[in-house]
């Protein structure tokens, strides 16, 4: 079977939407199928072909096409005024792309097209006018969820207010490409239950974010009596992220560093905006930025922080870390979507207190830290080989 799977973003850097794609191509070709990926490069991410693995490489053909997504306030205002479609949509529609798309469809015979997310589901109707065949959409968030989410989280009346009138926008604009596709392949069961909700009427096959667990292994280290920390990392530029870590900066830090006055929080990430780095200017914080290998940052002795209030989808961080035996502490917004325990393969909480007496039972219990952290090891090999995964969707789709 030859696949085209289109997306919005190039591989390179790792996140987690770049890290479900391009997974998931992996374990299709691990089933022995072909995939071609055409995705979009731009400022934020490239190809960096080095991602691919030595024998990989023949059936994956990756295409990129360059186009600006940067943000311009003065296109946003205009959009805002004149439109009614969500400008964070607007911003991937590039006819440079459409003509790319169109290009390689007419020129080579694929069995399945698969669409990574929304933003390139508004592509479908040029891809229908030339192709016959199955259409595949995995959406990796509810989008209009998100901003809605942070228009409640968000102080700022401004943001507050652009938030809603987007995620109101992107709701609408999610809508009228509802069931064009063939198939929907959520990440999440709540996300599932969610399209079900809106009218969504094709069939549909989970498809969570998955791992290469023979990857991890040679990977885990001990915990031992080495200096603990607590360990944050994610992408600084995406407000969800930033809301949470400086809800746990201001909220819970002061009641653990009561108990550990040394004890430093380590934080990792890319693109954080000026004013973030100065809230963390604390003696108690280490700043690292994008690091080069986030697997040895998370390594870190002591447990894993995922503080998140809105978002959607599946956190693709947390899977790593348990792949990587950590001992995680998480909001359950954070934990949606992964059918973990709380107590057994993971620890969360949503208020301040809780987290933070969370945060100190893992540090002054390694031997429970352990516990945790094997435990969900065997949980994510058991729920998340992305060779298995992709091997469902062929096999459910024929």
């Amino acid at each position: 079977m030859k696949i085209l799977q289109i997306a919005n973003k190039a591989i390179y850097p790792p996140d987690g939407g770049t890290l479900a794609i391009l997974n998931l191509a992996k374990g299709y070709i691990n089933n022995g199928n072909q995939v071609h990926l055409l995705n979009m490069i731009t400022h934020k991410h490239i190809n960096k072909f080095e991602e691919i693995e030595e024998g990989e490489t023949e059936p994956f053909q990756i295409t990129g096409v360059k186009i600006n997504t940067r943000i311009s306030i003065f296109k946003l205002i205009i959009n805002l005024i004149t439109s009614t479609k969500p400008y964070i949509s607007v911003r991937f529609i590039s006819e440079k792309f459409r003509n790319k798309l169109v290009e390689i469809i007419k020129n080579e015979t694929f069995d399945v097209i698969q669409l990574e997310g929304l933003y390139v589901l508004q592509y479908i109707h040029d891809i229908r006018k030339i192709y016959k065949g199955k259409i595949l959409y995995r959406p990796h968030n509810l989008e209009y969820l998100i901003w809605e989410r942070n228009s409640i989280e968000s102080k700022s009346f401004i943001k507050k207010y652009y938030f809603k009138i987007t995620g109101k926008r992107l709701l609408k604009f999610e809508k009228t490409l509802l069931n064009q596709y063939d198939y929907i392949i959520p990440i999440t069961n709540t996300d599932l239950d969610i399209y079900k909700r809106l009218g969504n009427n094709k069939p549909a096959i989970l498809a969570p974010f998955g791992l290469d667990l023979n990857s991890f292994k040679a990977k885990h280290i001990k915990i031992t009596n080495s200096e603990q920390s607590v360990n944050y990392i994610g992408a600084l530029d995406w407000i969800p992220n930033q809301q949470g870590l400086i809800w746990f900066i201001e909220s819970c830090l002061p009641e653990i560093i009561n108990s550990f006055p040394e004890i430093k929080l380590n934080i990792a990430g890319r693109n954080a905006p000026k004013w973030l780095v100065e809230k963390f200017n604390h003696k108690n914080i280490r700043y690292f930025g994008e690091v080069s290998n986030a697997y040895d940052f998370i390594q870190y002795a002591g447990p894993v922080i995922v503080p998140l209030f809105s978002g959607s989808g599946m956190r693709v961080k947390i899977i790593e870390c348990m792949a990587l035996k950590k001992t995680i502490i998480a909001t359950s917004v954070a934990a949606e979507g992964i059918e973990c325990s709380n107590d057994e393969n993971i620890l969360l909480a949503d208020s301040a207190t809780d987290f933070s007496q969370l945060v100190l039972v893992a540090l002054k219990n390694k031997a429970f830290q352990k516990e945790i952290g094997e435990n969900a090891f065997r949980f994510v090999n058991e729920k998340y080989n992305f060779t298995k995964i992709a091997s469902n969707i062929i096999d459910q789709i024929g």
